[in-house]
């Protein structure tokens, strides 16, 4: 073989995605774990592990060879923390050895030296806080605090204590209505009084990664001077970039074989990059394979996938039920830091309320950091803490009003006439959103059952009645929500999908992108075979990219139906035309026209926001077990618009699952089970759209507000616990009797 061709291959990387990476092994690999910071802030001086023996080796970022520190735009993350400490569990080194076992034992015996000189600040800061009380206080409550300091080897640092870690990053306001026109205080005090229902609630919805997944990890070893890793990235251009900087060798050095990632929802994206350095880092100075595999604790408080949101509304309505003013404060707490904050604000103030609009609305979005570890994105799901918000107040709103879900839902979803020459911030239309609601409604017999169960809770909370007894409690819930294609306004990434399709000589079909999920592929290569009249196995789709062409954003965003498809389906229309003109091969090329990002005025933060979108609506029936407080999901059922449907069985196999692994995910530490899960799609002539997500923007909803109808007190946060619905019961009992006394 030539020189030329052999560099030309080594410049092909694959992103094909193949196994799990635990899965994969080599002779003399050697096991790593994660040395990490017990302290959540101060300045790291030396590590060490006393009488270490001689086949095992710790790493620090004094042994990184290049970059020591991950950059993506204004963020920046160290590979390995040095100097001051970000948060408490940040990773500071990695200790390899050939035994598993004997490196659990060796993390515990870890000196971290910190500034020792700031032991005396710290002691100093207990004693001037104690200076501060109005009296002095018992010498007992000062020893206290002294013994609760941290010891020398965590003691916190002088500017770790002085240092305020809630800085805002990112915010977003939005005003509509009287709030354009008058100050906040100004509107509140007209809009919330006497004269209108007022409600206000505060919501928090956060995933909880399911036991049964893979945690993050990586397999790594060297092979002469070239690097292979095997790592569930999704984000294959940051990844290649990140170990050629850390390692200071060159890209055509370095293999990336991409894994499955476990789980519908990723929690690693950038930070999976950095755990491939980390690992990449020990096989390339130990030259011996890597594994390393995070633990279920690690991976349950170091890698939670989403933010920490809090959502505050309060809901003014006329006598009809009409929202006649929607005030929204939203806190985002993105960790020590997150490299997608502005997206993240956006995404998640836009969803707010969802497809209603009120006459006079307020949003006010703020995003900080914490001490807490740092967080990611899920493109996918980004906004679903919004909707969780949302349909619940709409829920509490029909139990003021006494109104049906369906009807509030669609009374708030038209513009107020009177507000005709302001246009409504968000253009967000829910087209077909009778159809939906009709469809899952009559599917569900909705209606009936939520009048029922009212009543039965209704007559439960009167006087004298007894909230304990052997018959479950029972309710049913409506949410809805949709999933996007494509953000206008990000800052995140361009979402300039492209694609590039070859047809051959020989009649094969060549579809250069990402292999997106199975289901995709096939509605990919249906799209194609129909338009161009070839046969379904002649359709081949080619994930190999020079090093150079790799896809700068994360493969996810080519996984979506509404977009990629639509431009696969333009090339082969381009194809067809030139097919009997001209000699094969033929290729066209294809990427989002900038007409379709002209409805969104990014710098005033109105107009239509997305380029697809799908909707959907879910019901939700569950039963509570009045001894043990266990739940039980009786029925799903879900009615979905996502435009034209290729496979509608491949659809439903899809959402089936993901609601599967939703069941996982609502109560903390186990699966609730369900009976019954019925889908249905309406007729549509929307464009293409997503299905992955909906479940997740919708089923968490209807299942708070099924529960909180069967314990006839308002769940506010998900995932629950038992524990905690016993204590809703118990408030609202306590409640009850003061009103009878």
């Amino acid at each position: 073989m030539s020189t030329k061709k052999t560099a030309g291959k080594k410049l092909i990387r694959s992103l094909d995605t193949t196994g799990f990476y635990t899965d994969y092994d080599r002779a003399g690999s050697l096991f790593a774990a994660l040395i990490r910071s017990p302290a959540p802030a101060g300045k790291v001086l030396n590590i060490s592990i006393p009488d270490l023996p001689a086949d095992y080796v710790l790493y620090t970022a004094k042994d990184i060879p290049g970059d020591k520190i991950l950059k993506i735009g204004d963020f920046e993350s160290k590979i390995f923390g040095f100097d001051d400490i970000s948060y408490a569990g940040e990773p500071l080194g990695i200790l390899i050895g050939p035994d598993e076992s004997v490196i659990t034992e060796l993390l515990e015996k870890v000196s971290i030296d910190l500034d020792v000189k700031n032991l005396e600040s710290a002691l100093h800061n207990v004693i001037t806080n104690q200076n501060k009380q109005e009296e002095a206080e018992n010498f007992t409550e000062v020893l206290e605090q002294i013994n609760d300091m941290p010891s020398l080897d965590t003691v916190i640092s002088e500017s770790g204590i002085e240092e305020n870690p809630n800085i805002t990053l990112a915010s977003r306001e939005v005003k509509y209505g009287l709030y354009q026109n008058k100050s906040v205080a100004e509107a509140d005090k007209e809009l919330f009084n006497d004269k209108s229902l007022i409600t206000s609630n505060t919501w928090k919805q956060s995933l909880e990664s399911p036991k049964w997944k893979e945690t993050e990890g990586a397999f790594a070893y060297m092979e002469g001077s070239n690097l292979h890793i095997y790592v569930p990235t999704k984000w294959t251009s940051l990844t290649q970039k990140l170990l050629s900087q850390v390692l200071s060798i060159k890209s055509e050095n370095i293999y990336i074989h991409k894994t499955k990632v476990s789980g519908t929802y990723p929690t690693g994206l950038w930070r999976t990059s950095i755990i491939a350095a980390q690992a990449a880092l020990a096989a390339y100075l130990s030259k011996k394979p890597i594994k390393l595999v995070l633990t279920q604790k690690e991976q349950d408080y170091y890698l939670k996938p989403g933010v920490q949101t809090q959502i505050n509304y309060q809901s003014a309505l006329d006598a009809q039920g009409h929202l006649s003013a929607l005030k929204v404060l939203i806190d985002i707490d993105v960790g020590c830091g997150n490299p997608f904050v502005q997206e993240i604000t956006d995404r998640i103030t836009i969803a707010a309320c969802n497809f209603y609009k009120p006459k006079n609305l307020y949003i006010h979005t703020n995003t900080h950091t914490s001490k807490n570890p740092p967080t990611t994105i899920s493109l996918k799901v980004v906004d679903s803490q919004s909707f969780f918000a949302i349909e619940n107040e709409i829920q509490k709103i029909c139990n003021i009003t006494q109104q049906l879900p369906d009807e509030v839902r669609l009374l708030n979803c038209q513009q107020d006439k009177k507000n005709k020459d302001q246009a409504f911030p968000f253009e967000i239309e829910a087209e077909n959103f009778d159809k939906l609601l009709e469809s899952v409604i009559k599917n569900a017999d909705f209606n009936r059952k939520y009048a029922s169960f009212h009543m039965e809770a209704i007559d439960r909370t009167e006087k004298d009645s007894k909230p304990f007894f052997a018959l479950p409690l029972r309710g049913i819930g409506l949410a809805s929500g949709y999933v996007v294609s494509g953000y206008k306004g990000s800052t995140a990434f361009p979402y300039d999908q492209k694609i590039e399709v070859t047809l051959n000589t020989d009649d094969k079909l060549v579809i250069h992108s990402p292999k997106p999920s199975e289901v995709i592929q096939e509605i990919w290569k249906k799209t194609a075979t129909e338009i161009l009249q070839i046969q379904k196995q002649n359709v081949i789709i080619n994930s190999d990219f020079n090093i150079d062409e790799l896809p700068e954003n994360p493969e996810e965003l080519n996984s979506s139906i509404g977009v990629m498809n639509e431009l696969i389906k333009k090339c082969c229309q381009e194809i067809q035309k030139k097919r009997f003109h001209q000699a094969l091969p033929i290729t066209s090329k294809k990427s989002l026209p900038r007409s379709t990002k002209a409805k969104w005025d990014k710098e005033n933060f109105t107009g239509d926001p997305f380029i697809t979108k799908s909707t959907a609506a879910t019901i939700v029936e569950v039963q509570l077990d009045t001894y043990t407080y266990s739940e039980k999901i009786n029925g799903i059922w879900m009615a979905v618009d996502c435009g034209e449907i290729f496979d509608e069985a491949a659809a439903i196999r899809t959402i089936k699952l993901e609601i599967q692994q939703e069941l996982g995910m609502l109560v903390k530490g186990k699966t609730v089970s369900c009976d019954s899960i019925k889908i249905n799609f309406i007729n549509s002539n929307n464009k293409s759209g997503q299905i992955g997500g909906l479940v997740h923007n919708t089923l968490p909803a209807a299942f708070a507000s099924a529960l909180s109808l069967a314990l006839t007190k308002q769940v506010t946060e998900l995932p629950c616990t038992e524990s905690q619905l016993f204590q809703l019961i118990k408030d609202r009992t306590n409640n009850q009797q003061g009103e009878n006394k």
